[in-house]
């Protein structure tokens, strides 16, 4: 005998069967659950002073960059 579940599964798509049995865990689900806890371990790490020291470096470089073009174009405009 057939049951009403197995009919709809036979009715039904992959991702329809799988809301049907809550605690199946698909490797889908699996991945997505290890993806997510990963990233959120990243997003607690600290950033290295190292890292830091460049980003300032580079915020004046570009800085000084802009600095420095816009007193080109001042120059030229006299």
């Amino acid at each position: 005998m057939i049951t009403i579940r197995r009919q709809t599964f036979a009715m039904t798509g992959f991702n329809e069967q799988v809301a049907l049995m809550p605690n199946r865990k698909t490797p889908e689900a699996e991945i997505s659950r290890r993806l997510k806890s990963f990233y959120e371990s990243v997003q607690e790490e600290q950033i290295p002073d190292k890292f830091l020291d460049l980003l300032e470096q580079l915020d004046a470089a570009e800085e000084a960059s802009s600095r420095k073009s816009q007193g080109v174009r001042e120059n030229n405009h006299d």
